[in-house]
């Protein structure tokens, strides 16, 4: 986990991780990203979704957490014990949708939170405690989980799906 003491720091990480994420991606073509089993039961196309879903759900938590209201994570009416569950339903909903509309959510969703960091001050990303929710952590660590640390996660899925694939 890293333990960010400057904005700028996790704002390149961010970005360099997504470019991971995006470059790996890229390596896969429409018909393999929409139907071919890239991670677990997931396409390319899920994971876009995935990632996506996290993000604006990330957001959502910092608009309640600005509100002075403390957000149910992950998600009203689950609990974390129920992750893969809530992965499972945010991946099922994006099934039906387009290649295309999913591509676009997944750009979206990354320039709103990319855009939210960046506008968030010093102490409102490093601060620990600066929102109830976010307890003895700093909003970064929880940021860079949601964004940095999980597209990681999945450009690994990726990278070792296409090296066993020989690609």
């Amino acid at each position: 986990m890293n333990t960010f003491t400057d904005k700028t720091d996790l704002l390149e990480a961010i970005r360099s991780a997504r470019a991971a994420l995006e470059g790996a991606l890229a390596r896969l073509d429409d018909r393999t990203l929409a139907e071919t089993i890239i991670a677990g039961e997931w396409t390319g196309k899920d994971i876009m979704t995935h990632v996506a879903d996290w993000e604006r759900r990330f957001l959502r938590w910092v608009e309640i957490g600005r509100r002075g209201e403390i957000p149910q994570r992950p998600e009203p009416g689950i609990s974390w014990a129920e992750e893969d569950r809530l992965n499972q339903m945010i991946v099922e909903r994006g099934r039906a949708r387009l290649l295309d509309e999913v591509r676009a959510e997944f750009a979206a969703a990354h320039r709103a939170i990319y855009d939210a960091i960046a506008a968030m001050s010093q102490d409102e990303l490093l601060a620990p405690g600066y929102y109830a929710w976010t307890g003895d952590e700093p909003l970064a660590r929880i940021t860079w989980g949601v964004t940095g640390d999980h597209y990681a996660a999945h450009t690994l899925d990726i990278l070792a799906w296409l090296n066993r694939r020989g690609g």
